[in-house]
């Protein structure tokens, strides 16, 4: 584990431990032995076969156990034995196998989610989450750390070093060091019932997502769906025993590619009220009902910030971001809301009357299962762009390896696949190959041209399927260990999730344009995860701050777009002719068409984490959620005619993940994003040199200097507030 993730305090399960109390004698530790403890192995790559949730009720105790030993020896120091390696570093190192067994335990959950994975997740909770409580409340160890940090060699220490003592004594006191023992005892409970209800939520999601299909017999139901739609859809049904190739059936999911894409593109209106009806019962009614547990959590959340001396949770949130509070988060999402308001209008105006035209109507409103399908429509029709087109264009592989050709010159680097292989528990791995937790993952390696060191490696896992979560999504798995005496860096590990267009048939996987945005997106943090060259992995890039770590994915997504990026991997997938450049004109077109509607609903989400984590108590507690989140984006939406459920009840990222009171970072990395690539722009967008100066003054920093600085580094001055806006075109 790093001290970045203990400063987080991640809340994830890990059980059965033998809790220890500050003072306590702890229990012996015993060096773990990797074949009796898998999650421990000490080698470049996970056996995934050895890393079941059985193993990890094993493991846990004992990695507990470790920890308690480990912190044990901090508290135990006397001030002329005290030094950065055995307080600051070592605090990170403590809890490495109780890191492991939750980082991989995590991991199988979200890709390859079972009952017993669930089971041992629900068993863990509590006692991880009471350890990190008791080592953040910890009195000895935290004399011990604030003694350390007053000692002589500290003012001796490297910046980074410096850095790290700073942000370790500040995320204990901000974490409740100094709270008193009674206040300390009921933030643990508080932290208890967080990380139970949190896990329930995320459960009632995916389970309410799982729950619903819908089998189409009749075709007609479908007009307007794409022959690649509806053959993944055929494909889909026929594998779970629906229909034959005379009599076809189709099925439609909510998984990512399914209903979401009927609602764009099916001219039955029945079909698509029937898609979004289905949608908004995602965390809503009957055993999936997520309405209480959001009350509950905001409450708990409320109570928690105020214990430990802030005013609202988004304050203690943003305390170490770059916004820095709760109030400059708000304040930057209602001026850039006010400022897209009159463009809005504007836009919802024009389209309204458009469907209007289309359905002969005079209504001032427009039914939430039609406005995707509108836009989208008349989208085509202003910009004679069908989004359709560009998919015999972007065939997987093709994207695949034009994105890592683009990097690969950009940052002097060199992408490779390394072989693979799935095993069953029990089977030995062949020698020469990477384990991986499911035949569709892949594997590969970064290297650096420059020196030829072995940067880390990444796992590949592109497609939907049972028991993997929605969305997409960047793992760090583990911070390579800086090198010592010059020597370079461990490799570093991470992972890609993604629910991309899968193949069907013979044909290759043919990606739509959103597809081929999310995978450089989630790319552009791997290469953070695998770029950090730090001087200590407790700034690896995963560990910054949280409203700048999505500047290097969105800026990523800017090369989808631009001809000459295009130009290297948009070609047929049958014969190889480049995607003709009106089609490719066409797409730009389309890119900031409407774009006052399309980041609306952004900043809306956005709106409302931050109003249910800072003024929940004066606008949702003991009001119905739904009405009350209604009532608050109204203003801000086209009108609906219809009642619709909050979407707190399904926002994963502000209710279980790092993202509360903090889903304004996407649009505050779009500014910081859109002015940093006007500087790629400048210079050449596949040019090496403005790459070169990026990768240095930000990839590879990570976490060692606070942000602002790595942004100033790389354009000599702070963010244009109008960047975005002036990109999007909303401002001139």
């Amino acid at each position: 584990m790093t001290i970045r993730t203990l400063m987080l305090t991640a809340l994830c399960a890990l059980p059965g431990a033998v809790v220890v109390q500050a003072g306590e004698t702890p229990p012996a530790a015993v060096a773990p032995a990797a074949e009796e403890h898998p999650y421990f192995a000490d080698m470049p790559y996970p056996a995934w076969s050895k890393l079941t949730a059985a193993q990890a009720l094993k493991d846990a105790p004992v990695a507990m156990q470790l920890a308690h030993a480990r912190l044990e020896a901090i508290r135990s120091l006397k001030p002329e034995q005290m030094s950065f390696e055995n307080t600051f570093v070592a605090l990170g190192e403590a809890t490495r196998e109780l890191e492991r067994v939750s980082d991989y335990l995590r991991t199988r959950a979200s890709v390859m989610d079972a009952p017993d994975v669930r089971d041992a997740q629900a068993a863990l909770m509590p006692e991880l989450n009471t350890f990190y409580s008791a080592v953040m409340a910890d009195t000895r160890l935290w004399e011990t750390l604030r003694v350390a940090a007053e000692q002589p060699w500290v003012a001796q220490l490297s910046a980074q070093q410096k850095r790290l003592v700073q942000q370790t004594l500040d995320g204990f006191r901000a974490n409740g060091a100094e709270l008193a023992p009674d206040k300390k005892a009921r933030k643990a409970e508080i932290e208890q019932e967080l990380s139970q209800l949190t896990l329930q939520f995320s459960k009632n999601v995916l389970d309410s997502t799982n729950a619903w299909e819908y089998l189409v017999t009749d075709k007609t139901q479908l007009a307007g769906m794409s022959e690649n739609w509806m053959s993944a859809a055929a494909a889909e049904a026929a594998a779970l025993g629906h229909g034959t190739p005379e009599a076809p059936v189709w099925r439609i999911s909510l998984k990512p590619g399914s209903a979401g894409t009927v609602l764009r593109d099916c001219s039955v209106e029945a079909t698509r009220k029937l898609c979004w009806e289905a949608q908004i019962t995602i965390g809503k009614g009957g055993k999936y009902d997520n309405a209480a547990i959001v009350h509950r959590v905001m409450l708990l959340r409320a109570e928690l910030a105020q214990l430990l001396g802030f005013n609202t949770y988004a304050d203690y949130k943003t305390r170490d971001r770059m916004v820095n509070s709760g109030a400059k988060a708000m304040g930057f999402v209602d001026n850039m809301m006010q400022r897209l308001e009159p463009a809005f209008r504007a836009e919802c105006a024009e389209l309204l009357a458009y469907a209007n035209e289309c359905r002969g109507e005079k209504s001032t409103t427009m039914a939430p299962w039609n406005l995707r399908y509108y836009l989208n429509e008349y989208t085509q029709k202003k910009c004679a762009f069908d989004p359709e087109a560009v998919r015999s264009y972007l065939a997987g592989e093709q994207v695949l390896n034009g994105m890592f050709d683009i990097y690969s010159k950009l940052y002097n680097i060199n992408v490779s696949e390394m072989a693979t292989v799935c095993l069953e528990p029990g089977q030995p791995c062949p020698v020469g190959r990477v384990e991986v937790w499911h035949p569709e993952v892949r594997m590969f390696a970064i290297t650096d041209n420059a020196t030829g060191a072995h940067l880390g490696s990444f796992y590949l896992d592109l497609y939907p399927r049972a028991g993997k979560r929605a969305g997409a999504w960047v793992s760090p798995l583990r911070a390579g260990a800086p090198g010592k005496n010059g020597a370079p860096h461990a490799p570093h590990l991470a992972s890609i999730t993604a629910n991309l267009t899968r193949p069907v048939g013979d044909k290759p996987a043919l990606f739509s344009h959103m597809d081929v945005q999310t995978i450089f997106h989630e790319f552009g943090h791997m290469l953070h995860s695998m770029l950090t060259d730090t001087e200590l992995a407790a700034h690896w890039g995963a560990y910054i701050s949280w409203d700048f770590i999505e500047l290097p994915s969105i800026i990523n997504e800017n090369w989808t777009w631009a001809p000459e990026a295009l130009a290297l991997f948009a070609r047929h997938y049958e014969t190889g002719e480049p995607m003709p450049a009106q089609l490719v004109e066409r797409l730009q077109k389309s890119r900031y068409f409407l774009p006052a509607i399309a980041n609306m609903r952004q900043f809306c989400l956005s709106k409302l984490d931050l109003e249910m984590h800072m003024n929940y108590a004066s606008r949702f507690a003991g009001r119905d959620l739904d009405a009350e989140s209604a009532a608050l984006l109204a203003p801000w939406q086209m009108p609906a005619g219809v009642d619709e459920p909050s979407y707190m009840r399904r926002l994963s990222h502000c209710m279980t993940g790092a993202y509360s009171a903090g889903y304004y970072s996407y649009q505050w990395a779009d500014v910081l994003a859109a002015d940093a690539y006007s500087r790629f722009e400048a210079e050449g967008i596949l040019n090496p040199a403005p790459a070169a100066a990026f990768r240095k003054a930000v990839l590879s920093v990570g976490g060692s200097k606070p942000a602002i600085e790595a942004f100033r580094a790389f354009l000599g001055r702070d963010p244009d507030p109008d960047a975005f806006l002036k990109e999007i075109g909303v401002v001139k």
